[in-house]
């Protein structure tokens, strides 16, 4: 509101001139009265719509309501509507009515009528003679019975007698229940001879109704409710009674003793759909009728406005808010649009400032570039020393196991051992020819190798790794068990894999050197799920790993080791050549003690693997 008022003092400002302290207050209250004006508009517009709209909603929920509960009761009535004149098939019904005061017959008749009710699940079932009497009662061995009871006074016998047919609701005069009476002129040979009346309980539906959320009631052709949700309501007209609909209420007594006092309800409007609202004590309805009964009755349907009216008032609270937010949004782009003329006035004095600091960017981008220049070319040099550091690693084993076969070799020369001489010397070249496959897959750290992957068995791949390690085995005094599932192979490059396998088995001989029991175990078994893999597991008796080297084990020149016995390349270039078979490697402690390394390489096919040879 504050930024509001400052922008419409600063437009009449610059608009008019010179504004003097009292034309200013004067706009700021202008100012501040228009947005009230818009923010009170807008709360009342976003209530009245909010509010017409459910009470529109309202009443089309009460009409479907309404409808449903018109055909369960228009159902209900009809089922016994034919039910006075199936009397008209029994001869002994007319024998009674030749022959009223045989009791013999009375008997016969009402126990007739008993078994018919029972059947029709009616709440009663008599017959009366033309005069009025009741002759036979299907309860007439009941407290409270129309048997022997003249009602002759009931609008229903006239109907009966005068056109055919009646039907009248009222309370009863014996049981003191309320029902729905439906009579049927009894004729024999065109005259009429009596009346069968069934009697109809509608407590049911009034007990229904008790348990809706909402009232519901049913007006008689007096306008007086007959069925209501609420006890209160029952046997009250919805308006004053006329003197002469009194009196006819007095002579056919259809409401008992009540007093039929008005309802008292307040018209608040009517529409033209049918609905009105009304107040009753205080809270406001919406009324909704529809006529059943071929039109006699009436059902009225009243919903609370409450939970309308809040939900509306929330909505004008909503609608007051969005006009707030758009009066600031409305301010803060006015705002923003002086900022801008501001901005743009500046610019020409801004303009040699920005093409100094265009230059003086220019230069400084052209250091960046020039140091940049600097640390690649460090990098290359790092990149440089470490693969010559890795080179060094990995020929580190073959030129040890070179070293140990020729010194036998001497040795055995010495000797006159001259077979034994040529296994060696033929060890050492198989040696010389893995140095130079080794060499050429080292390429590999930083390019990609063009050689195919293939079937490696991997028992072939464990045997010539320990081959190599032979002699530091033998020399530690090391346990070296071996557990690996028949028929096993992988993909992969043999070369690479053995490189991979010396590498871990060398750092168990490294960890097991110091250990008390000195054990290498090596297992091979085949792992299921979506993608079925190999797992190579190399566990050692020395002592476990330290947790902060074994979070980063895999990192380049990450050791364990004293200064001059390792360079920390070995574990990285094993990782690195098992993603590249598209497989894993994995380090954990065992418990009490020692450690475990796991690989996990993709199987390759039974039949490949076994034909596979090195």
């Amino acid at each position: 509101m504050t930024e509001l008022s400052s922008l419409l003092n600063v437009k009449a400002s610059s608009d008019v001139g010179p504004v003097t302290p009292v034309s200013s207050r004067w706009l700021l209250r202008g100012a501040i009265a228009l947005a009230l004006a818009l923010v009170a508009g807008a709360s009342w517009l976003g209530y009245t719509l909010a509010l017409q709209r459910g009470l529109d909603h309202l009443h089309v929920a009460a009409q479907q309501r309404l409808a449903v509960e018109a055909v369960r009761l228009d159902g209900y009535l009809s089922r016994f509507e034919y039910l006075p004149s199936l009397l008209e098939t029994s001869p002994n019904v007319f024998r009674l009515l030749g022959a009223p005061d045989d009791p013999a017959l009375q008997r016969t008749v009402s126990l007739y009528l008993k078994s018919i009710n029972l059947l029709a699940g009616a709440d009663n079932l008599y017959v009366l003679g033309v005069s009025g009497a009741t002759l036979a009662a299907a309860d007439f061995d009941q407290p409270g019975t129309p048997f022997g009871e003249n009602l002759s006074y009931r609008p229903y016998v006239s109907e009966a007698l005068a056109s055919g047919r009646g039907a009248f609701f009222g309370v009863g005069i014996t049981t003191a229940r309320a029902g729905y009476y439906l009579s049927y002129a009894l004729k024999d040979t065109g005259a009429t001879k009596g009346i069968a009346t069934v009697k109809v309980n509608l407590d049911s539906f009034e007990r229904a109704w008790r348990d809706s959320d909402n009232d519901i009631l049913l007006v008689d052709e007096r306008q007086v409710t007959i069925l209501a949700s609420r006890d209160a309501w029952r046997y009250r007209p919805m308006a004053p009674l006329s003197q002469q609909t009194r009196d006819d209420i007095a002579r056919s007594k259809p409401y008992g003793n009540h007093d039929l006092a008005p309802l008292g309800w307040k018209l608040v409007a009517q529409s033209e759909g049918g609905a009105a609202r009304i107040t009753e004590n205080g809270t406001a309805y919406t009324v909704s009728e529809l006529s059943i009964n071929r039109g006699l009755w009436k059902l009225v349907f009243l919903h609370d406005e409450a939970p309308v009216r809040q939900t509306a008032l929330i909505i004008g609270v909503i609608s007051g808010l969005a006009a707030i937010v758009a009066l600031l949004a409305f301010g803060l782009i006015e705002q923003r649009r002086r900022e801008i003329k501001q901005r743009l006035d500046n610019q020409a004095a801004l303009q040699s400032a920005n093409d100094m600091l265009e230059t003086r960017v220019q230069e400084r981008t052209q250091e960046l570039q020039a140091a940049q220049d600097e640390l690649v070319h460090a990098g290359k040099l790092a990149a440089l020393g470490q693969m010559s550091a890795g080179i060094v690693h990995e020929l580190n084993q073959p030129l040890a196991a070179l070293q140990t076969a020729a010194d036998n070799a001497i040795l055995l020369v010495d000797r006159g051992s001259i077979g034994d001489a040529r296994g060696n010397l033929t060890r050492i070249g198989e040696l010389v020819r893995r140095l130079g496959r080794l060499t050429s897959q080292l390429r590999v750290f930083a390019y990609k190798s063009s050689r195919p992957l293939d079937a490696v068995s991997v028992e072939q791949a464990v045997a010539e790794s320990l081959k190599i390690l032979a002699g530091r085995v033998k020399e530690g005094g090391v346990a070296v068990t071996t557990d690996l599932d028949a028929g096993l192979s992988v993909i992969a490059d043999q070369t690479r894999l053995e490189q991979l396998l010396c590498n871990i088995v060398a750092n168990a001989l490294d960890a097991v050197e110091s250990a008390e029991r000195k054990s290498i175990l090596i297992q091979a078994t085949q792992e299921g799920g979506q993608t079925a893999r190999c797992r190579i597991a190399i566990s050692n008796s020395g002592p476990s790993i330290a947790s902060d080297v074994l979070q980063r084990m895999f990192e380049p020149f990450v050791t364990t080791k004293p200064a001059g016995k390792g360079l920390g390349l070995g574990l990285m270039l094993s990782n690195h050549i098992a993603r590249s078979f598209g497989g894993e490697l994995h380090a954990r402690n065992l418990a009490p003690g020692g450690a475990e390394f796991v690989v996990l390489l993709p199987l390759a096919e039974t039949a490949g693997a076994a034909s596979h040879g090195r």
